[in-house]
């Protein structure tokens, strides 16, 4: 519990938590003998492994997402990315901004009323829940699939409506006040990207941090936040996108670069596309 008395590079407050989950992923894998270097969101440079240490991989993480709600006991992750090295000797800064074509895995663990790994290696997406009594993680959600047209569902957060693109204003407008007469969409945002990212998963409708006239990057980093999400659920069947283009072809230009993001049913994204289309038109 508790703040550290820090700011990271993003300009929050780092937590006690934060602090330990970044060591501790630092360690492990500079212990692993497989990852050249490192990108956190807590440290403002790459972080080289030791070349005698060095592997041929790159993981990017985010080692505690959702930290602001550890006081609170709201659920909380940790995410990831792993890509290979495509250079000869130690890399740089450069070598780490890659899209997300060139990755190889990507994951997330959530800390809730069960302890869960979500992970994909390119061959689909498999969920695997901790058991204490073995100490173990065991294979409880296979090939999990992002329904296309999944619970009528979406997830923002509404508090910068008044700084909203149009077609995000258009597309809740249809959600909250169908034309149709169908039942209007549900709102869910518990503000942990690993819970509401998890909850589009397994039920479907779509989680958005658009860009706005405040953040016209939007909030969410490209390299360890939206590539490795965007990942997992375009191997589930989802689409993801920052409105404009999909988001494994967003060129990183520094590695805590920030990067809109609409992920989840196909149905909703689909439909954002559209809309961003018919304004940019206008």
């Amino acid at each position: 519990f508790g703040i550290a008395g820090e700011v990271n590079v993003q300009g929050e407050e780092v937590k006690k938590l934060d602090v330990l989950a970044n060591e501790l992923f630092i360690n492990m894998l500079k212990s692993s003998y497989t990852v050249a270097a490192m990108v956190s969101e807590e440290n403002e440079k790459m972080i080289e492994v030791e070349t005698e240490k060095q592997g041929k991989y790159i993981v990017y993480f985010d080692p505690l997402d959702g930290s602001s709600n550890i006081d609170c006991l709201v659920s909380i992750g940790s995410i990831f990315a792993i890509g290979k090295k495509d250079c000869d000797g130690s890399p740089t800064e450069k070598d780490c901004l890659r899209t997300g074509r060139n990755i190889v895995a990507a994951g997330y663990a959530l800390y809730g009323s069960a302890t869960m790994v979500v992970l994909s290696t390119g061959q689909g997406v498999n969920g695997f829940t901790l058991d204490p009594s073995i100490g173990e993680f065991v294979l409880t959600h296979k090939d999990m699939q992002c329904k296309p047209n999944g619970k009528k569902i979406y997830s923002l957060n509404e508090g910068y409506a008044q700084y909203f693109d149009p077609a995000v204003t258009e597309f809740l407008e249809r959600k909250k006040f169908p034309k149709d007469g169908s039942a209007p969409y549900s709102a869910r945002y518990v503000g942990s990207m690993v819970s509401d990212v998890h909850r589009t998963l397994m039920y479907g409708g779509i989680f958005m941090y658009p860009a706005n006239t405040k953040s016209p990057k939007g909030k969410l980093r490209l390299l360890y936040e939206c590539i490795p999400m965007a990942y997992i659920m375009q191997q589930a069947g989802g689409l993801a996108t920052t409105g404009e283009k999909d988001i494994l072809d967003v060129e990183p230009k520094s590695i805590h670069d920030r990067c809109p993001i609409f992920l989840g049913s196909k149905r909703d994204v689909e439909e954002i596309v559209e809309l961003y289309g018919k304004h940019k038109s206008n």
